[in-house]
């Protein structure tokens, strides 16, 4: 009877070890999901600014095209 008591307070001690090694593991996956998350959080924020920006060169470009454009038509007349 007493190698039954070892062998079930055995298995029990090997289950409680696999249980505490699993929620190990999932705490580590989550703390590492959130501290990414506040990471992403930001470089989603930087690359709409960046688009934003971009947008924004676009249109200057156009216009300084236009401009350099007209420009030239008049020199064009000039000559």
């Amino acid at each position: 009877m007493s190698e039954n008591n070892i062998n079930l307070e055995t298995a029990r001690e090997y289950i409680l070890l696999v249980v505490a090694i699993i929620t190990a593991i999932a705490g580590i996956i989550f703390w590492v999901q959130n501290v990414d998350k506040d990471k992403i959080d930001r470089l989603e924020r930087d690359i709409e600014l960046i688009q934003a920006d971009i947008n924004k060169i676009k249109d200057n470009n156009t216009e300084i095209l236009r401009v350099v454009g007209r420009l030239e038509g008049k020199l064009d007349n000039i000559k």
